[in-house]
């Protein structure tokens, strides 16, 4: 049986808890916010399934396939806007659901919860949120059987997240699926659920009203100066980069991922799927193409699957060949990396329940005036240059 002594060697992938043949696996949140297996002793039959599943403590997610690397973006002008970087992955959802297929993919709900969910149609209002990035772990209970299922009754599946849940799913089906797409991201970690409940909380409090839309990395003043976008029903808006921002300042100084985003046992270029995608900041010196601002996807085909999709998909992408490893040396440095562990991350979360949130994390760090001036100063430049093109 599956026993987590060691948090760092738990992705919280859940293929133990799909696997096992008497349901006695629940994953259950500890005190940071993350699930983690919990085992019913009485109910467990100790058949070693749980173990045999375990991405954490296998190798079996990697491949052979000569990897390329290329640099995509959607040629719709809309698309773009609303993206994280390239939009590519707009163009793979409307492909496969004009398939009759299904995608799963990652939403912040109305809730606030960020969660794994299935869409079929491109009606439905929650596609559009799911090519935007989420820099929270995501709640996935339940998914895999989910993908199984309709993997079984032979339809398309499309299923995106980070390379552990990718790698968690595949150990998970056991074999190779004809009709399964997968797509993940190269990520820098996942930051606590209760982390960013206590985050949503304190932005409510503060701006009068209920968050209704967020954006971790929006456009705002351009790609390459992301900047989290949050929306009131009250009608108030927020926008702040990591320079004044708790949630991603408290992110990109390492207080607050998953223990195993620290170790993370899927790093590299090759991984288990089909395409693998990550900001493409050079893609000018990649490429040699013209970077306006509005941006640009590196993407890593891991396999002849990978390949035939982004083939198809040609007549609504930009793409550009590029030098995979010239890529990772550019914009890849989670590529191949971890995160740093944060020696203050466990007071971190030891007081996170009882402290007001801004007091708390300025405890870890500190938000100065010229911090919130640069931010204004922003806005005047970025219109400048707009205004000079």
């Amino acid at each position: 049986m599956i026993r987590i002594t060691d948090k760092t060697k738990c992705c919280g992938c859940t293929a133990c808890a799909s696997i096992c043949p008497k349901q006695c696996i629940q994953m259950k949140a500890d005190e940071e916010g993350f699930i983690y297996p919990v085992i019913d002793f009485s109910k467990c039959v100790d058949c070693g399934m749980c173990e045999a599943v375990c991405p954490e403590l296998s190798d079996s997610y990697k491949h052979s396939f000569q990897v390329k690397t290329f640099v995509v973006r959607d040629k719709r002008v809309d698309v773009l806007k609303n993206s994280t970087s390239g939009g590519v992955f707009s163009s793979v959802m409307e492909y496969v659901i004009a398939k009759s297929g299904a995608v799963y993919g990652v939403i912040i709900d109305e809730d606030n919860v960020v969660k794994h969910i299935r869409v079929d149609s491109i009606e439905d209002k929650k596609v559009k949120k799911i090519p935007c990035s989420k820099y929270v772990e995501s709640e996935i209970r339940d998914i895999f059987h989910c993908v199984k299922t309709d993997l079984d009754e032979d339809i398309l599946v499309c299923f995106s997240g980070t390379p552990c849940q990718i790698a968690g799913l595949k150990s998970y089906l056991k074999k190779e699926y004809d009709n399964l797409i997968t797509i993940d991201v190269v990520c820098r970690g996942n930051a606590s659920p209760l982390f960013w409940k206590k985050y949503v909380e304190y932005q409510e409090k503060k701006f009068g009203g209920r968050l209704i839309d967020t954006r971790f990395r929006n456009k705002t003043y351009g790609y390459h100066s992301g900047t989290m976008k949050l929306v009131f029903d009250n009608g108030k808006e927020y926008y702040a980069s990591a320079r004044t921002n708790l949630f991603l300042r408290a992110f990109f100084k390492d207080l607050c991922s998953r223990p195993s985003c620290y170790a993370c046992s899927f790093k590299g270029a090759e991984h288990s799927s089909d395409l693998t995608l990550y900001d493409s900041w050079h893609a000018s010196e990649l490429c040699g193409i013209k970077d306006d601002d509005n941006g640009y996807t590196n993407v890593i085909v891991q396999s002849e699957k990978g390949a035939l999709l982004l083939h198809s998909l040609a007549a609504a992408l930009q793409i550009y060949p590029a030098e995979t490893q010239k890529a990772i040396e550019l914009d890849g440095i989670m590529v191949n990396n971890s995160i740093q562990w944060n020696p203050a991350r466990e007071h971190f979360f030891k007081k996170i329940n009882d402290d007001d949130l801004e007091q708390h994390c300025m405890k870890f760090f500190k938000i100065h005036i010229k911090d919130h001036l640069i931010e204004k100063l922003k806005k005047y430049y970025y219109f400048k240059k707009l205004i000079g093109k």
